[in-house]
């Protein structure tokens, strides 16, 4: 295994476990420290050549969900033009900013997990 692939996913795995933690006082926290918190593990297992299919594709399926419950805020945030969703204010006129944000981080969720995926598809690692 790679020191590249090895590096990328300790990244990951601290960018997800800060993020899981950082959810504690969202109006809706425990699917996302659930989403955050697996993404995690499964970039920590694999730091190790682990790969657990079963896990990756019930975080995939999660992250599919809050892709499609979040689509039509991402859409809302399109139409008005793309504002800055980092320096925006969340309000209660702008809903889709908080939806944006969310979002985006469902997506290098996703991105992660298609990255490990196809990493244990490739058979470099030990799959249970």
């Amino acid at each position: 295994m790679s020191i590249l692939f090895k590096i990328i996913n300790v990244v990951f795995a601290l960018l997800f476990f800060t993020s899981a933690a950082l959810q504690y006082n969202d109006p809706d926290p425990i699917h996302w420290i659930f989403i955050y918190g697996l993404a995690a593990i499964l970039c920590s297992l694999a730091v190790a050549g682990k790969f657990y299919l079963p896990l990756i594709y019930i975080l995939f399926g999660a992250v599919l969900l809050q892709l499609l419950i979040l689509s039509d805020g991402a859409f809302q945030w399109y139409l008005q033009g793309s504002e800055n969703m980092l320096s925006t204010p969340m309000s209660k006129d702008k809903p889709y900013i908080e939806e944006i944000r969310e979002f985006f981080g469902a997506l290098i969720v996703l991105g992660s997990n298609l990255f490990l995926l196809y990493r244990a598809n490739k058979g470099k690692g030990k799959q249970s």
